[in-house]
């Protein structure tokens, strides 16, 4: 850090101004490193909720998200939104009652069919029984 006096003060009127001045680029860097190594430690430690909600539904078909959630122990924000994705991409189902089922074959969407469906469609395309 760099100090600098007042222009019309004299050195023994008042305390030197500090000036911050910013860290070189050698200091950011490792900064920087840590912090992705941290995110990415993070990472690997996540938790695959995707995963566990097929392994439950294999166990529990015709399941709801409550039931999920509380047989999975997590978040149910966490698990709606993992079954979200799994409609999106066809592999699961959800009839008018909300209970969820594996679809067998999964069924392939695209991104753009995705877009263009909502959930009122996914559930009227395949009923579970």
């Amino acid at each position: 850090m760099r100090t600098e006096r007042p222009v019309d003060a004299s050195p023994s009127q008042s305390p030197p101004v500090v000036v911050p001045v910013a860290p070189s680029r050698s200091v950011r860097r490792s900064t920087a490193h840590r912090a992705s190594n941290r995110r990415a430690t993070a990472r690997e430690y996540k938790d695959d909720v995707e995963g566990r909600i097929l392994d439950y539904l294999k166990d529990h078909p015709h399941s709801t998200t409550g039931d999920m959630a509380k047989g999975l122990n997590a978040d149910r924000g966490a698990v709606a939104t993992g079954i979200a994705h799994m409609l999106r991409a066809g592999e699961i189902v959800k009839n008018t009652d909300g209970q969820i089922a594996i679809v067998h074959p999964p069924t392939p969407v695209t991104r753009l069919e995705a877009a263009q469906m909502d959930d009122t469609s996914i559930t009227s395309r395949s009923r579970i029984s």
